[in-house]
């Protein structure tokens, strides 16, 4: 037997817990500069945050966002904390959730924003819902946003009918009336300046991958176009009034746009196009989609001319086809 020495094991990374994660209580009051945020009943829960209900001093109804830990360290929730906080600040639009304050209380994250009432996904229940009443002032929204985001040179990579957000505007004079809706775009925290969006960090749900992310030498590389096909998805599902739950096989067989393009027509040519899988021959942008979306006497997707025609399913890789 060797005389020589065993190796050791490396000790390894770890990663210290949030300090003394406290998470807010129903009914607890937190100040801020003089204005006391009221903490609600829970409304919502994604992968990295809780939502409460909230209100302040001044009456306002708002969210508070709560940062869960996730067995992270500390730093990484304060530097999540911090890019979301900067991206609800930078990109203010009428058409993206605003922010009202963010703060740290007890070692806990918080980001307090304006209150939608609904998502698009709770729209769907609604009775005798109708997509095609609710397609184009949604897509009017959302499209806005986009390009707005996109201009700025900034990503979503998140977008579906969970981050679509009603809001309800209040009277001021008669505080119990509400006359006016429109639906903004939410959840910034996955967002991504497009110089920084690769495969390795768009972790979405299955259903949600684009083909580029799943096979980029086929199907082309990452940028702000992941949000188109993301937005073909979604109107995809606010004119069918239902969510969509889609195997990775079927994105890259193409079954959203197969689906679209039984749509009637400017949809059927609006949504198709935005998701093709090669990026090449995708919608370019949202005004583009925009523009789409407004002209009923749009060619059939499967008359497209060849020159801006993804090619159909099965054929030779060589000719960018599938």
């Amino acid at each position: 037997m060797s005389d020589a020495p065993r190796p050791q094991p490396q000790p390894q990374a770890v990663q210290l817990p949030l300090k003394n994660f406290t998470p807010p209580a129903p009914g607890e009051g937190i100040v801020l500069r003089e204005v006391t945020y009221f903490i609600g009943r829970e409304i919502g829960r994604g992968s990295f945050g809780v939502v409460h209900e909230c209100t302040d001093s001044w009456g306002n109804e708002l969210a508070a966002k709560v940062l869960l830990p996730r067995e992270q360290a500390y730093e990484v929730i304060r530097e999540n904390w911090t890019k979301e906080f900067e991206a609800l600040v930078t990109f203010r639009h009428p058409f993206v959730t605003h922010i009202f304050a963010a703060f740290e209380y007890r070692d806990t994250f918080y980001l307090i924003t304006e209150r939608c009432h609904n998502t698009l996904t709770d729209l769907f229940a609604i009775e005798n819902y109708s997509g095609l009443t609710w397609i184009m002032p949604i897509a009017r929204c959302v499209l806005q946003a986009l390009h707005f985001l996109h201009g700025a040179g900034v990503v979503h990579k998140d977008l579906h009918p969970g981050n679509v957000f009603t809001s309800i505007i209040k009277d001021e004079v008669v505080p119990d009336r509400y006359n006016a809706m429109r639906f903004k775009v939410g959840d910034l925290g996955a967002s991504k300046v497009i110089e920084d969006i690769d495969a390795m960090n768009t972790l979405l749900a299955e259903w949600m991958l684009p083909p580029e992310a799943i096979d980029p030498v086929e199907y082309g590389e990452l940028d702000h176009r992941v949000d188109i096909y993301h937005c073909g998805l979604l109107f995809l599902q606010v004119l069918q009034g239902r969510t969509l739950s889609l195997t990775r096989q079927q994105v890259l067989d193409g079954i959203p746009r197969q689906m679209a393009e039984s749509l009637p027509p400017p949809f059927n040519f609006a949504l198709a196009k935005a998701l093709r899988r090669h990026v090449i021959y995708r919608t370019a942008s949202a005004m583009e989609f925009w523009r789409d979306l407004q002209h009923p006497n749009q060619e059939s997707p499967n008359q497209a001319s060849d020159a801006t025609s993804e090619p159909a399913a099965g054929a030779a890789s060589s000719a960018h086809q599938g």
